[in-house]
């Protein structure tokens, strides 16, 4: 029977069937990916898409996780929220983040699952099946990609950062451009590949300095947070207070050393 509690033997058991589940849903994407041409998309929103390339990606997961752990809430992109009313661990979905991407055959998509607990990211698996990356940890389980332990940046300095700074039309576009001055003018630069789940794993690998967004969905952020944590990193409380994980917030996070000076840029709190 699986563990039926955030203990330690009851996260090695979920993270090893998200590990599991996430490399499934991403072999079913690869083979879409090969013929994404003919799929049919649809548009949810503005520069919001789906396929049923994501929707049976989903239903690979969840094909997996829910009969594992039927005590377990499950939060997915596509199908909301279903299973064991107010549970205490909740599963957090996307099946294919930078859809966009995919759908343009640009790399950089990946499948995002976490697991959240009491107020907290404490497990998450994202995979990149176009480089065959599988980033994993979990709270007492350090990050690994690919099985190799990783950390976070250790950069002490804005100036010499390089910071995922993240954009949607959740957002009014003047708040992203005073951020953006913000980060300039104190003397960082930044990156985005249009994947914040592949941006939140960088950051636990240390690949850049921190990811800000100013709104991430629950789905997009819960397994990157906790894969941060595990590597050593920071971030905000997550969904931050007066909100709910279905509507998701504010994430900001990094490696320890400049969490503070990045809370102050962005004038947080």
């Amino acid at each position: 029977m699986p563990e039926m509690s955030s203990s330690a033997a009851g996260l090695e058991t979920r993270l090893a069937a998200a590990e599991h589940a996430a490399r499934e849903a991403g072999r079913l994407l690869l083979a879409y990916y090969g013929r994404r041409s003919q799929l049919v998309v649809e548009q949810k929103g503005l520069n919001d898409f789906v396929s049923i390339a994501d929707r049976e990606a989903e239903d690979t997961i969840a094909a997996i996780l829910r009969p594992a752990f039927p005590q377990d809430e499950f939060l997915g992109e596509e199908t909301g929220i279903s299973g064991a009313q107010e549970a205490d661990l909740v599963w957090c979905v996307d099946p294919l983040d930078g859809t966009s991407n995919f759908l343009k055959g640009a790399h950089n998509w990946c499948v995002s699952i976490g697991l959240w607990s009491k107020g907290e990211p404490i497990l998450g698996v994202i995979y990149d099946p176009l480089r065959d990356e599988l980033f994993a940890g979990a709270d007492g389980i350090a990050t690994t990609v690919n099985g190799m332990p990783i950390s976070v940046s250790t950069t002490s300095s804005i100036d010499r950062t390089s910071l995922g700074l993240g954009h949607n039309h959740r957002v009014p576009p003047a708040a992203f451009a005073v951020d953006a001055e913000r980060l300039f003018s104190a003397g960082g630069s930044f990156r985005q590949v249009g994947a914040g789940a592949l941006m939140l794993a960088y950051v636990a690998a240390g690949r850049v300095d921190g990811y800000f967004e100013r709104h991430m969905w629950s789905w997009d952020a819960v397994a990157g947070l906790a894969l941060i944590k595990a590597a050593g990193g920071r971030f905000l409380t997550y969904p931050q207070p007066g909100t709910s994980l279905p509507k998701g917030g504010m994430v900001l996070a990094s490696g320890p050393v400049l969490y503070q000076d990045f809370v102050d840029l962005f004038r947080i709190g």
